[in-house]
């Protein structure tokens, strides 16, 4: 089953582009393809490694601290800005 592509852009510098793209020739592979397929080597690897379930345990732990942490700011910036607009003349 194919599935639409999705861009990810990253940078680096301009000798490591060259060495990427040396390499991905000599494969037989465009950059992205090279790269994309590197990728996905590293990310099976890991998964073999530490398992599924431990790398979605992590990720939602990550992204319910980062939820918590933008909420916080979230409240805060209500905070400062709510005072502002209850003392304000109506028009």
């Amino acid at each position: 089953m194919a599935s639409e592509s999705s861009p990810i852009c990253f940078r680096v510098p301009a000798d490591e582009r060259c060495l990427l793209e040396v390499v991905a020739r000599h494969q037989g592979q465009t950059l992205s393809g090279f790269v994309r397929n590197a990728v996905i080597r590293v990310a099976q690897g890991l998964i073999d490694e530490y398992g599924v379930e431990a790398i979605f345990e992590n990720f939602e732990t990550l992204e319910a601290r980062r939820a918590e942490e933008v909420s916080a700011r979230v409240n805060e910036f209500r905070a400062r800005l709510l005072p502002q607009h209850h003392h304000r003349a109506p028009d």
